[in-house]
């Protein structure tokens, strides 16, 4: 262990400070109406980007076509409208302090609008059933594929030039993720013959957002560095949002006020990229960090930058901390399916067996991905590859497995209800499965497409609800457990792969990070819901 204090005057830099709090506090307003033929187009989603700063704030039109921006800071903007199908010229504006301004847009149609679709629509031109769900599980678990991934110069792919992607994704592949009965020849063909000509005609845009979703707010924040991928976060103490920034070896505290965002270095092994993955801050106020590629777990103090690392073993994927502060994580890269603890008092290390998935090596690793642990501590965990959960109690180390209710339906992050319930997106069939502990039944709810690729779920202990990342299908989803209701908000970003959610105790304002590798355009992103 080695504490960087001494070093913290000049590691500890602020890396980008867009605007100051204050300038903020200024009530501009930019308001308008989209139209289209004289008539009113809702769900268009207004964007005002302050072009200093390079954040966005983005709203939708509602019912009349009408929307209002506000909270503006006084600056210089661009302005544009989306909406699938149809196309409008971007515009610009000042702002002075307090100053409303008006800008209306007339759309039309869109005839390349294939080229903004996200990777969902495009996915759900193959064939439904298992070699989809083993295709999506394995190639696009990282990364999105849109039209840019799936035509080349124009034209779809042809069957040898999907034989050199998978050969490309093969050769990066240095962890052994994709396993060896992955059929390689197989979809090559399967691939060229369903991205077709013909198949990809059948595209139509996409539906526009309605009912509550016109009451969303989106606000993104670019991040300092790119290629960066920025992957899990977490709210902090004052509100700041705490990021880890996998490929640059720190954490990044951004405060939403201002937009200013600092740097804290947290990988002592300057020859090794540290893979700052997963995040969890303690009752005593320190951020426990995860750094897959050097196989530790590293004790940040937020107020002076120190830090102590802890070796593990392992590349440990998820974090959390149970009740008597003791920090657990899980095994991702290994065949050894095992959970590790360390005791923040000593820094003592413990290891942990759960049960196996006795995978043969023709199938590959289990993958244990998702891990949290609940208010009687016991930990739920995923494994991605071998389609499963398992429960494990902290106190007596037992432990159980269960089997995930649809075949490789690819569990990624759960989240857990305030009645204990575990809720496990399905990233391959577009569904979140409620497990209930007491019955060790499963409950699935559908949110529309099987090609959403739900990534993680986070819950708002709060109202219950149950927040959802899609992936692949570029936008987050809300689901009313009591009502049914389910609420799809499309990101302002295209392609955008939300990666962790973290949901403000406070507010209820869902956060999450757009990260995908390769690198398309990392962000910080803020949802809120504004008053109906």
């Amino acid at each position: 262990m080695k504490c960087l204090g001494c070093n913290f005057a000049w590691l500890m830099l602020i890396v980008c400070s867009f605007f100051s709090a204050s300038s903020l506090s200024n009530d501009g307003v930019l308001s308008g109406i989209v139209t289209s033929d004289g008539r009113p187009v809702p769900g268009a989603m207004v964007t005002a980007k302050h072009t200093p700063s390079e954040i966005t704030t983005s709203v939708f039109a509602a019912s009349d076509g009408s929307y209002r921006i506000n909270q503006l800071a006084a600056g210089d903007y661009e302005v544009f409208v989306m909406i699938s199908g149809q196309i409008v010229a971007p515009t610009n504006a000042g702002i002075k302090n307090g100053e409303s301004i008006r800008r209306d847009f007339t759309t039309r149609a869109d005839p390349n609008f294939i080229r903004k679709l996200a990777s969902s629509n495009w996915l759900a031109l193959l064939p439904d059933g298992d070699k989809r769900r083993e295709f999506i599980l394995n190639c696009a678990s990282c990364h999105e594929l849109p039209y840019d991934r799936i035509m080349l110069d124009g034209a779809p792919r042809t069957t040898t030039d999907w034989a050199a992607a998978i050969a490309l994704m093969r050769s990066i592949d240095v962890y052994g993720l994709t396993p060896p009965d992955f059929n390689d020849a197989e979809y090559v063909a399967w691939l060229a013959e369903n991205f077709s000509t013909h198949t990809i005609a059948n595209l139509k845009p996409a539906v526009r957002p309605s009912g509550k979703a016109l009451n969303a707010r989106f606000t993104e924040y670019p991040v300092p560095l790119s290629p960066s991928l920025p992957h899990d976060l977490t709210i902090g103490p004052g509100g700041r949002v705490w990021v880890t920034a996998f490929y640059n070896n720190v954490i990044w505290s951004l405060d939403p006020d201002s937009g200013e965002i600092t740097a804290f270095p947290v990988n002592e092994k300057a020859d090794v990229m540290g893979q700052v993955r997963a995040l969890k801050f303690d009752n005593n106020g320190m951020l426990w960090v995860l750094l897959g590629g050097t196989e530790s777990v590293v004790r940040l103090d937020p107020n002076d930058g120190t830090i102590e690392t802890f070796a593990v073993g392992m590349y440990p994927h998820s974090i959390d901390v149970d009740s008597t502060g003791r920090l657990w994580f899980n095994d991702y890269i290994s065949d050894k399916e095992r959970v590790g603890s360390i005791d923040p008092a000593n820094g003592e290390l413990s290891i942990y067996q759960v049960p196996s998935a006795n995978l043969t090596k023709t199938q590959g690793l289990p993958l244990l991905y998702g891990l949290l642990i609940d208010r009687n501590d016991i930990l739920w965990g995923t494994m991605l590859a071998a389609n499963k959960i398992f429960r494990f109690d902290t106190a007596d180390q037992s432990s159980k497995l269960f089997d995930m209710p649809m075949p490789n339906s690819g569990p990624r992050r759960p989240g857990i209800g305030p009645d204990g319930s575990v809720w496990i997106p399905e990233f391959n069939t577009g569904v979140l499965a409620r497990f209930d502990p007491k019955t060790e039944t499963f409950e699935r709810h559908f949110l529309g497409s099987a090609t959403l690729g739900i990534y993680d779920v986070a819950v708002d202990q709060r109202t219950g609800h149950v927040w959802a990342g899609a992936s692949l299908g570029s936008a987050m989803i809300e689901l009313d457990p009591g009502g049914g209701e389910i609420t799809h908000y499309p990101f302002p970003t295209e392609p955008a792969y939300p990666r962790h959610i973290a949901i403000d105790p406070k507010s209820g304002d869902v956060w999450t990070t757009l990260s995908s590798m390769p690198d398309a355009e990392p962000k910080i992103v803020r949802l809120q819901l504004l008053e109906q």
